[in-house]
């Protein structure tokens, strides 16, 4: 499993790993605020490893929400990873099921966007890449989530000192890149307005879901009519 895609995931993802820091620790204090203990805490970063949900799901249980209202608006937030799980799975076709299956667990933004590029670069998938890519976030995440709540009085709002602007910064320096066709063009134009305007109106994380789907049907769409 170590081998140079192994150290190349660790590269390319570590970036997106200090940027992840600074909301994990704000996770970590805002589950301490509303009421969860340390181990509840970090469970949840164990088994959920999805910071937008959980940050959604901790608010809602301070509004004292039912539990299904809970779940379903978690699962509605998620179903992007649907796409990106689909989008990644031609690469790793040759491995086993069983094996892909598993690292689906770490597939999420960060892990998919720098796995996505890396794969289109060498125009074939690599598991060891998209093992250490996981495993450096789901560490960084879980760790950072522990730290929130245990020095959450000494660290009060991790996001006032500006370092929200990290991973939004280093999500762009990946996608530039990629831009290198109109289709793609009108993908990254298409959905980055949807989730803008959806965002200003619902002011709710399903406008990245929307957003995902716009896009890929402009590009879908795209592709087919040769624009």
């Amino acid at each position: 499993m170590i081998n140079n895609h192994f150290i190349e995931g660790l590269k390319r993802t570590f970036p997106l790993f200090i940027g992840v820091i600074p909301f994990g620790l704000a996770y970590g204090i805002s589950a301490k605020t509303a009421g969860l203990n340390l181990f509840q805490t970090v469970l949840m970063s164990l088994i959920v490893f999805a910071g937008a949900a959980q940050f959604i799901a901790i608010e809602m249980m301070k509004l004292k929400s039912w539990i299904i209202a809970i779940l379903i608006t978690t699962l509605v937030i998620n179903l992007r990873h649907i796409l990106m799980s689909l989008s990644l799975k031609p690469f790793l076709s040759k491995y086993p099921k069983m094996l892909t299956l598993a690292i689906a667990f770490g597939i999420i933004d960060e892990t998919f966007a720098v796995s996505s590029l890396y794969f289109t670069e060498k125009k074939e998938g690599y598991i060891s890449f998209l093992f250490s890519s996981a495993v450096l976030m789901y560490f960084g995440w879980v760790g950072s989530s522990f730290l929130g709540y245990v020095l959450g009085e000494q660290i009060q709002d991790p996001l006032k000192w500006g370092l929200d602007f990290a991973m939004p910064a280093t999500f762009i320096g990946i996608l530039i890149p990629q831009v290198r066709s109109r289709n793609i063009m009108n993908t990254v134009v298409s959905s980055a307005i949807t989730a803008t305007i959806l965002k200003l109106i619902l002011n709710n994380p399903i406008f990245i879901l929307f957003g995902a789907i716009i896009g890929a049907f402009v590009g879908y769409k795209s592709e087919r009519s040769g624009l």
